[in-house]
């Protein structure tokens, strides 16, 4: 009698490709996604944040990014990242690589975190519903730090979904999601506004389902929900030494920078690293004080701040769903309601943690910003973008749960359950489709940038060439495009000289003359005239070629 094998079968590649068809749908939904966001990334230019940040952090290394902080511009952490990437040798994967990853990542991660309280069919719904909006789309692929700190925002929510609905301790767990506190925080300060309420969700599930587990009979801290909470406190204090020690070494770096340039102070001239050694309480304090001086947010009065308030919702909501802000506002409050319900009714139940997450985040950051009186700009809060496709798809999927609850008992009621289940995950796709198509989606981040990166393009820079830059957009582009640094101003003997249309008009001082290097009064026009010839123009500039 022949025995049968008990040595495992040899996989082939059908067995790691998804079987279900909602799992064949969602991976061909992301390859589409993907190449969605190749098309932006390559098609799209740099505006004039991405070619800062490129020209004076990613360009110059990760040490260099690391520990250079002269305005609020640098994500430190995007900076020191995308560096890494650009050592490669190209420009757009060094400026724009790590957001395109986390472009494609995001919207799985919405997939799978949705699907862990919402039906398949509902959290692919919320994917869509996320990848179509209007903040998130214009974020995407910017060489910023937007979308790797909503990246950490996914993953955070997801680990600590996973660590309070877990039977047992894994460090794994523990690890990625303290990463993803410090890595979002080190992206973005701004990041405090989703990691105090996320922390504060976790911590409220975990202690109160501890005080109702809790026989007394023993230790507190042997009970599975307060070994949990230990647990997330202590990774919580790791995180935010490691996020300080990250910014110790800015503000060592720029306090000594300062310090050693000050010819009215007593360290004048003194290298860098002796004081550092020597006086290193000194140079963190003017690190310190620098980086206050230069607040990423800036506060707002008090008088009338209701009034604003109420109008920066509004428009933040609009960016969501364009034509459809009203609309976002009520559903995130019917959201609110529903969850808190919930937990009210069943705080016992699995899914209660989601709820948590979701209240505590949506409510949260307008709770915080109240308290500051601080209205940031709409792109720090792209994240909420998460928040509210998901809060769509909830509420769509309970309203479409009790309306199928009520014609349970309706024996020929089957195929109208049937499509009472299917509608509004038909019209969320349909809804996402009509917003794709809509021209704003795609129009070009900065149409200064692309004309000034067109007519370099035209002009054909090159290292052997002499050529110079009238403003810092020319400048950035050069690096970016070409990976040449120009810092000549004068135009005497250039091959070619970009002026934009602005420097020919006598005492302008308009939109973008605070990027200019030179203007109407100081430029040669005599000899510019006498030497050289039009040999391009578009919109912004024209193109001199002798």
């Amino acid at each position: 009698m022949l025995r049968e094998s008990t040595e495992p079968e040899d996989k082939t590649l059908y067995d790691y490709l998804p079987q279900e068809p909602i799992d064949m749908v969602v991976v061909l939904s992301i390859i589409a996604m993907a190449f969605y966001y190749i098309w932006r990334a390559t098609y799209l230019t740099p505006w004039y944040d991405e070619l800062y940040t490129y020209y004076y952090f990613i360009s110059r290394g990760p040490v260099y990014s690391a520990i250079h902080w002269p305005l609020p511009n640098n994500h430190v952490g995007y900076s020191v990242l995308s560096s890494l990437l650009n050592t490669f040798g190209n420009s757009y994967i060094g400026l724009r690589g790590i957001s395109f990853l986390c472009a494609v990542f995001n919207p799985y991660l919405v997939y799978r975190l949705s699907r862990r309280f919402l039906e398949d069919c509902y959290a692919y719904g919320a994917m869509l519903l996320f990848f179509s909006c209007m903040l998130v789309n214009d974020l995407s692929i910017q060489g910023r730090g937007y979308t790797l700190a909503c990246t950490c925002f996914l993953i955070t929510l997801r680990q600590l979904t996973i660590i309070c609905r877990s039977e047992e301790f894994k460090l794994p767990d523990y690890i990625v999601f303290g990463f993803a506190l410090i890595l979002g925080l080190y992206t973005l300060p701004s990041s405090i506004y989703w990691v105090i309420p996320s922390c504060l969700a976790a911590g409220i599930f975990l202690l109160v389902n501890g005080y109702r587990t809790y026989d007394y009979r023993d230790s507190i801290w042997k009970t599975r929900y307060f070994k949990r909470l230990k647990n997330c406190i202590i990774t919580g204090l790791i995180s935010a030494v490691i996020v300080f020690c990250l910014y110790l070494i800015i503000w060592l770096a720029v306090g000594s920078n300062l310090l050693v340039k000050d010819e009215a102070g007593r360290f004048f001239g003194m290298s860098h690293t002796k004081l550092i050694l020597s006086h290193p309480f000194a140079a963190v304090r003017e690190g310190l004080n620098y980086m206050l001086s230069q607040p990423y947010i800036q506060s707002v009065s008090r008088t009338g701040y209701f009034t604003s308030f109420a109008s920066w919702t509004k428009s933040l909501s609009g960016l969501m769903f364009p034509g459809f802000g009203i609309v976002t506002l009520l559903i995130s409050i019917c959201a609110l309601i529903i969850l808190i319900a919930e937990c009210v009714r069943h705080f016992e139940n699995s899914r209660t943690i989601f709820n948590l997450l979701m209240i505590f985040n949506i409510m949260g950051y307008p709770i915080m910003l109240i308290i500051q009186a601080k209205l940031p700009y709409y792109r720090v809060f792209s994240y909420v973008g998460v928040l509210t496709a998901i809060a769509y798809a909830f509420v769509l999927e309970h309203q479409s749960t009790m309306i199928r609850y009520f014609l349970r008992k309706n024996e020929n009621a089957g195929s109208l359950r049937a499509m009472i289940k299917w509608v509004p995950v038909i019209a969320m796709i349909a809804f996402c489709a009509v917003l794709m198509l809509k021209p704003e989606y795609h129009s070009q981040y900065g149409i200064r940038e692309t004309n000034c990166y067109n007519a370099l393009y035209i002009a054909h820079p090159s290292q052997k060439k002499n050529i110079c830059v009238l403003d810092c957009d020319q400048q950035y582009l050069l690096k970016f495009g070409w990976n040449i640094e120009c810092e000549n101003s004068d135009v005497t003997d250039c091959d070619y000289i970009l002026v934009d249309r602005d420097m020919m008009t006598e005492g302008y001082t308009g939109e973008d003359s605070w990027k200019f290097y030179a203007n109407y009064e100081s430029l040669p026009w005599d000899y510019i005239n006498a030497n050289y010839f039009i040999f391009y123009e578009n919109e912004d500039f024209v193109l001199y070629k002798r």
